[in-house]
């Protein structure tokens, strides 16, 4: 798989002096380019993943399975749960969520809540995905399971169901761990799984493209900290995290027409350079590929079959779903189509019987196949109608 940034791999050895001086001094009269292939630059991330959202074809990918600190990220799974269990009915958006002392009590990126103060959950799940509010996160989980580290039982559970191998959660907003307790841990892999889950719900993006938004009466405006919103077309969600063993995360959606694609970068260096590479991945993703799609027909002629002892001589054929397939821009000029049709078929036919199918093939090789079915019912000629026929 090709990389988006090359990197250098830094080999540190202890000369003795006079060893050293002449390595120097090599160095300093190396041509340009031997000198700056030894000083390339580092990748500035520690892992990214490209993936197109409504089947999880993965289109770049680096590092994808390693497990890294993903800071905030994990309030993506706090949202997700939270979402599921209002769809469930168990709990709504209209509930009012009291703040806790332990909840008023938490640090970091945060709307400040005040013990005892109360909002309705939707008004701080908002604050969880705009602002990314720790304190609003530990609220909500409360809420809706009573405790906290119960709500995080859930979240390994939840993870485990998604097939996410990479992840642990530890607490439910991401921030540092407590002394003597492990990290939260999270593979790019895992983000992309968990980002599909979360794109069913569609306030999420909803909420994603928001840039500013009021809290508290407007006393406090949520900000997003997605730094992608308004600067790149198309974007709308999903989370960002950091803190300084942690690096820069983020996990970057965008849509445009008809194609969704994900981007995510882990432990990126430096603030900046998350949103940069996000961008350049999402770019390229849109620049190079494109939805091919087919309906039952070839060269835009539908396709018809010869009917025998039927009360039709030719019926049409219509397709049992759809063909859609993710492909490279410069590969859809080789996607042939092989037809699989009978030259006929005998009376009677049902409609909606399957009677052959479409094979799409890419440089030779299949890719996909569109089935195809009797568009009518045709029945059988009677005996004297044969012999009408026959005449």
């Amino acid at each position: 798989m090709p990389t988006i940034l090359s990197r250098a791999e830094l080999n540190f050895r202890i000369f003795p002096i006079p060893a050293l001086i002449l390595a120097i001094a090599a160095l300093a009269i190396a041509p340009p380019g031997e000198a700056r292939s030894r000083n390339k630059r580092s990748r500035p991330f520690r892992s990214a993943l490209l993936i197109e959202a409504e089947t999880g074809q993965v289109l770049k990918s680096i590092r994808p399975r390693l497990r890294v600190i993903p800071a905030s990220i994990v309030k993506m799974m706090t949202i997700l749960l939270t979402l599921e269990r209002v769809q469930e009915k168990s709990i709504s958006m209209n509930d009012i969520v009291v703040t806790s002392r332990k909840a008023a009590r938490i640090g970091g990126q945060q709307v400040y809540l005040k013990q005892g103060e109360r909002f309705r959950l939707k008004e701080l799940l908002k604050a969880v995905a705009i602002n990314s509010a720790n304190d609003a996160a530990y609220a909500i989980a409360e809420h809706v399971t009573g405790d906290a580290d119960i709500f995080v039982e859930m979240m390994n559970d939840r993870a485990r169901e998604l097939g996410m191998a990479d992840t642990r959660y530890v607490n439910v907003h991401g921030l540092p761990p407590n002394r003597g307790q492990p990290p939260n841990l999270m593979s790019a892999r895992d983000a992309g799984i968990l980002a599909q889950a979360l794109l069913k719900f569609s306030i999420v993006t909803q909420w994603g493209k928001i840039k500013r938004a009021p809290f508290r009466g407007g006393k406090f405006i949520l900000t997003n900290t997605n730094r992608l919103v308004g600067r790149f077309r198309g974007i709308d969600g999903i989370k960002t995290g950091s803190y300084r063993k942690a690096g820069y995360s983020i996990v970057a959606t965008a849509k445009r027409g008809d194609l969704r694609l994900i981007a995510i970068i882990l432990s990126s260096g430096h603030p900046r350079r998350r949103f940069q590479e996000a961008k350049r991945l999402l770019s390229w993703g849109f620049a190079k590929f494109r939805w091919y799609q087919s309906k039952a027909s070839v060269s835009g002629r539908a396709l018809t079959v010869k009917i025998q002892s039927g009360q039709k001589d030719r019926i049409r054929l219509t397709s049992m779903g759809n063909f859609r397939k993710l492909v490279h821009r410069g590969e859809v000029r080789n996607i042939s189509v092989r037809r699989e049709i009978p030259s006929f078929l005998a009376a009677p036919v049902q409609k909606g019987q399957q009677v052959g199918r479409l094979v799409f093939e890419l440089r030779g090789k299949e890719m996909g196949e569109l089935r195809l079915a009797a568009g009518e019912s045709v029945d059988r000629l009677g005996f004297f109608q044969t012999l009408i026929r026959l005449r």
